[in-house]
């Protein structure tokens, strides 16, 4: 059934599609690192969801109001149509399936025309459907309740650490038991590949010359730096489907998620730096990753008047070197440093506040040591 995924992993461990809209179209995609699909899902702001499924549901269920609720249920879900990719591929397929009449659209607006001219049972199991479709939006809410919950309990890093992945992963399954046998469906493809995975440029490359012949797929394969092989993909027919087959891959990678200590949203840990902010933009073009570290130190400057007084006197000092720089011998005068003397203080304050902030010294005689 239309739509669907043919969802590989790539040697970069991200997450590539091959995406069937219906037989004549589909289209390959490259999306992001394993887990950031299911966090970016789970860091929308799900209330205008949450409203609009209010609002259809106050709608009286008749015949007259067929086109406004059918209307309401897919405008409901164009907020995730720049938001989020696959949700959005995903949702829009589960609802004409639902209807069972194909959607057009046309730039941003929808325009659907149904009318009732046949029987009393033929009406209402239209309405049935359209009752159907409400109730799918309705249940995406349960989604994202339950997959973040998921990122909280088995995938955040700093949350739970006195009880082991296994454990709280048991737990979440004991809260939704029917997740326990939840499956995908999977095949085997022949297709290039790269360090056991697939190989998703020379994919690209291939899939992009429209090539759908045996024959002439495996000689485009088979060059000197590709070879083919058989590779296992997940046929993923459903938005819960993908969401729960980004968290299966992160159990099994050991990708964890993390707190931004600026935004505080999660975002993905893809590799093993000790990372504090997320990429996202924060403001005028900025990512946290560019100004939380500086923010960051700038409110402890302020939360802490030793630590501000140690900026001061650094500032001075590096005054004096700055100065100085280039001066020679002869034009030395008062207290102007060399490039060496200030790299011997600057080594002894750096020390001199980290023992600070170890609470190994006092603020008093950290200041001392920097009063050159």
């Amino acid at each position: 059934m239309y739509p669907y995924c043919k969802v590989f992993i790539d040697s970069d461990m991200c997450i590539d599609a091959i995406m069937y809209t219906d037989e004549k179209r589909h289209s390959f995609k490259r999306f992001t690192h394993i887990g950031e699909g299911l966090v970016s899902f789970c860091e929308l702001d799900i209330n205008p969801l949450v409203e609009k499924v209010k609002e259809l549901d106050s709608i009286p269920l008749t015949n007259e109001n067929y086109d406004a609720i059918r209307n309401g249920v897919f405008d409901a879900i164009e907020y995730f149509r720049d938001k989020h990719e696959y949700a959005y591929f995903f949702m829009v397929g589960a609802l004409n399936n639902i209807l069972l009449t194909q959607v057009v659209v046309k730039d941003e607006d929808a325009m659907y025309n149904t009318v009732f001219n046949g029987s009393e049972e033929e009406d209402n199991q239209l309405l049935s459907h359209l009752r159907e479709c409400i109730l799918y939006l309705d249940s995406l809410v349960g989604l994202y309740d339950i997959f973040s919950f998921a990122l909280s309990l088995c995938l955040d890093k700093d949350n739970h650490t006195d009880r082991p992945v296994a454990e709280r992963v048991n737990a979440f399954y004991f809260k939704y038991p029917d997740l326990g046998s939840f499956t995908i469906s999977t095949g085997f493809a022949v297709i290039p590949i790269r360090k056991g995975f697939l190989d998703f440029k020379r994919t690209k490359e291939i899939n992009d010359t429209g090539i759908t012949g045996t024959r002439e797929l495996l000689a485009a394969v088979n060059t000197d730096s590709s070879r083919v092989n058989v590779l296992p993909y997940y046929h993923v027919q459903s938005l819960d489907e993908m969401l729960f087959l980004e968290f299966v891959e992160m159990l099994k990678q050991g990708i964890p998620v993390k707190r931004c200590a600026l935004c505080d949203r999660y975002f993905v840990l893809i590799d093993k730096r000790k990372r504090q902010f997320c990429d996202r933009e924060y403001e005028n073009g900025k990512t946290c990753q560019d100004i939380g570290p500086l923010l960051r130190y700038e409110q402890s400057l302020e939360a802490d008047e030793c630590l501000q007084r140690f900026e001061t006197e650094y500032n001075k000092v590096y005054s004096r070197f700055y100065r100085a720089d280039g001066k020679t011998d002869a034009e030395f005068a008062g207290k102007d440093m060399t490039r060496d003397e200030f790299r011997t203080w600057s080594k002894a304050a750096s020390k001199a506040k980290a023992d600070y902030q170890r609470k190994l010294i006092t603020g008093d005689e950290m200041l001392r040591i920097v009063k050159a």
